[in-house]
């Protein structure tokens, strides 16, 4: 759930605050599907990768916030693309995924599952249409 709470402090993604520029991704599907439309609730598509049916863990978005920050959390969408689209091959979402920082864009740490000693793996979305 979308939340205004003092505690979620939204870095932009929502808002525009953080601009196309710094949003990137491994690939895209074609223009519509641009990193730069991967934006909670106002993006009529979202990201999706080139390949329809990428590998797991081959294909990533990465967002660039500017100045180090405290990250609390983070907000997942589908997408639909197209006015009304029924086609399935226009729905997409993450069912799950991991989250890697960095302070140079190099080198990259995971969030860490302590109980297991890997990388922490988060639960996406369920459906393409709902911000979870």
């Amino acid at each position: 759930q979308i939340s205004d709470a003092p505690c979620s402090e939204m870095q932009g993604m929502l808002s525009g605050l953080i601009p196309d520029s710094q949003i990137s991704a491994s690939s895209a599907r074609d223009i519509h599907w641009s990193p730069g439309a991967a934006r909670l609730v106002a993006s009529r598509s979202g990201w999706f990768p080139s390949p329809s049916q990428p590998l797991a863990g081959e294909e990533w978005l990465q967002v660039d916030l500017g100045v180090p920050k405290m990250v609390k959390g983070v907000i997942t969408q589908g997408a639909r693309g197209g006015e009304g689209s029924t086609n399935t091959d226009n729905r997409a979402f993450v069912r799950k995924y991991r989250v890697a920082y960095s302070m140079n864009g190099k080198d990259w740490d995971f969030i860490m599952d302590t109980k297991i000693m890997h990388s922490k793996i988060f639960e996406g979305n369920t459906h393409y249409d709902t911000p979870e």
